[in-house]
């Protein structure tokens, strides 16, 4: 019989150190963030197949793909009538169509005589016309001309149409879902719109479009974002200000889940105590990114309650109405995921939304689609939305719309990608999951086989 490792450091309730956090900051928290979960998963461990194998990557566009809703586009992308939105999963290709009723409408990206591909990207169309032999259809999926009907007696409204897809809009995100008996969008989401609302993810528009095609299966690459059990050894430069080991993880629903992670509070992994000047100078120094001497906090505040002070000082500066935000709300990483691909930030200083997607049949390799999102401005009229960036070779620290810091922690995360992959082929143990910390990702794996295991 194996013997547990004794694990003297153990802590009694890991929900409660979060709460005892927030119970302390000045501005009061939302019910909803005061509440925490006490779910327990178990230990079972999970194949690494299910990483690597062509054939498990298969089942799941079989079983999991064709099934679940998932963000294709934002709303402002197809603003107007004719506007289409191209998006593709495997060798599927959808488009996401604003109507000539202002309706939004998906179809396969299909032509319903010969197959032909109908639109390749994004564009805009008065009538969506096939490039092989000239087959038209309505922006509303109807038939608008058929070449020689004469000689296609077989072809009606009803047979040739072209072939749509379900779609559902929150938030200014339009999801799609190619199963004509799953549940609605609303009963899918769960509480998440309840969650998030004070986000207002429909009044943000796409300041900032990033692709990047990772070297890892796409499970690997969303679940780098699920746990902040990495961060010590993955992000050191944040430790003296960022507390992973206190972050709470709560399971919401079958499909959604989120962790709350502190800022402003040293990591419990230092091993020591450092005083709040000290967590103040670490914060001045990577965040504000300064090279002078930080200031000294006021006597009796402390380093998080200063961050908080601060931004709130500066958003309001900036115009946005952050009145009734707490302090947990503009300081802390407050992550939500929205299975199976999907990852939404509550808490103002992560203005990003994540996408991962498999890129085609290739199991190695996923697709990575960062959004970022900012209030429009006030008064103003709705800025063009941004154009998806390839990104290549770029790095995120690069990207002008990120922040130099928050930039860094994505070109550290990326760099474990590739070797997760490739270390997933050179052994044979099972993957081994943490009790707690990564109970987001158990809760993922979980949800994956319940789609599997569905004939």
């Amino acid at each position: 019989m194996n013997k547990p490792l004794n694990n003297k450091n153990a802590r009694p309730d890991p929900w409660a150190v979060y709460q005892d956090i927030i119970a302390r900051d000045r501005h009061p928290t939302p019910p909803d963030l005061l509440e925490a979960g006490k779910d327990d998963l178990g230990l079972l461990s999970s194949g690494r197949e299910m990483y690597t194998s062509p054939a498990f990557h298969r089942l799941e566009l079989e079983r999991l793909w064709s099934r679940v809703w998932q963000f294709a586009c934002r709303e402002e992308e197809i603003e107007s009538p004719g506007d289409v939105a191209v998006y593709e999963l495997g060798d599927w290709s959808f488009l996401i169509v604003r109507a000539e009723d202002n309706t939004i409408k998906a179809y396969y990206n299909s032509c319903t005589h010969r197959g032909t591909k109908l639109a390749s990207s994004s564009t805009h169309l008065q009538k969506i016309r096939c490039p092989y032999h000239g087959f038209t259809w309505n922006l509303n999926g109807s038939i608008n001309k058929v070449p020689s009907s004469w000689d296609f007696p077989q072809v009606s409204e009803e047979t040739h149409r072209l072939q749509e897809v379900r779609v559902g809009t929150w938030g200014g995100f339009v999801f799609i879902n190619l199963d004509p008996e799953a549940p609605s969008l609303e009963e899918y989401i769960e509480n998440l719109p309840g969650q998030l609302a004070v986000v207002d993810f429909e009044n943000l528009y796409v300041a900032g479009y990033y692709r990047k095609i990772l070297q890892s299966n796409w499970k690997g690459s969303i679940e780098a974002f699920l746990e902040a059990f990495h961060v010590a050894e993955t992000h050191p430069q944040t430790i003296n200000f960022s507390d992973e080991q206190s972050t709470q993880y709560d399971i919401l629903g079958r499909h959604t889940s989120r962790f709350l992670q502190p800022v402003g509070i040293a990591s419990a992994s230092l091993g020591e105590k450092l005083s709040e000047q000290q967590i103040f100078n670490s914060m001045f120094a990577e965040i504000m990114r300064q090279t002078t001497e930080a200031p000294s906090l006021p006597e009796g505040m402390t380093a998080r309650q200063f961050m908080a002070d601060t931004t709130r000082a500066q958003l309001t500066e900036a115009g946005r109405d952050v009145a009734g935000l707490s302090d947990a709300e503009l300081v802390d990483a407050m992550q939500y995921t929205l299975f199976p691909n999907m990852v939404l930030f509550r808490s103002t200083g992560f203005p990003v939304v994540y996408r991962f997607r498999p890129n085609k049949h290739d199991p190695d390799s996923s697709i990575f689609d960062m959004l970022i999102l900012k209030p429009v401005p006030a008064g103003q009229a709705r800025p063009v939305p941004a154009e998806p960036v390839e990104m290549g070779d770029m790095r995120y620290a690069d990207i002008p719309e990120l922040s130099d810091w928050l930039g860094d922690i994505y070109d550290q995360d990326v760099a474990n990608l590739k070797l997760l992959q490739e270390g997933l082929k050179a052994g044979n143990t099972p993957i081994t999951l943490s009790q707690y910390q990564e109970i987001r990702v158990r809760h993922f794996h979980n949800t994956l086989r319940a789609y599997l295991e569905q004939a």
